[in-house]
């Protein structure tokens, strides 16, 4: 019934481990991508949370340069003080490289992505860097710029 010649079933050997491939590497650059997304997810969640406790404090908390990822909670006493309103809990996953600095007037989240994004100016495949700062506003560069 199915009589195919030595050929033909290479050839269709052959094709199904192409697909095969490229399956994995399509669902390999959706997962980093969705990881992109969660980043500046989580780091305009820390953002809103310091807005926040600017609107509270008429300040942003002090920091020096912190990774991200040591930030625990956010409360109206501070970075990592307990209190009685919690603005953010942490820690934030996947932002294992970004930073915070923050002063009475100001803050910046830095953090990288790895992938290509026209939305926010990023257009290197390799990736790039952005940074939040007061009132939300984001700013990414490609990674080769």
């Amino acid at each position: 019934m199915f009589n195919y010649s030595i050929k033909i079933k290479i050839f269709l050997i052959g094709l199904l481990i192409i697909s095969i491939v490229v399956l994995i590497f399509l669902i390999s650059i959706n997962k980093s991508r969705g990881r992109d997304l969660y980043r500046v997810s989580q780091a305009k969640v820390l953002a809103t949370s310091l807005e926040r406790y600017f609107d509270k404090n008429y300040a942003y908390p002090e920091l020096v340069q912190t990774n991200i990822t040591a930030i625990k909670i956010v409360t109206e006493k501070g970075v990592n003080q307990v209190g009685d309103y919690l603005y953010f809990q942490g820690p934030a996953k996947l932002l294992e490289e970004g930073t915070l600095v923050s002063s009475p007037s100001r803050y910046v989240i830095e953090f990288t992505l790895e992938n290509s994004w026209d939305l926010w100016g990023i257009s290197s495949s390799a990736g790039g860097t952005c940074r939040i700062s007061n009132y939300l506003q984001m700013v990414c560069r490609s990674q080769d710029s």
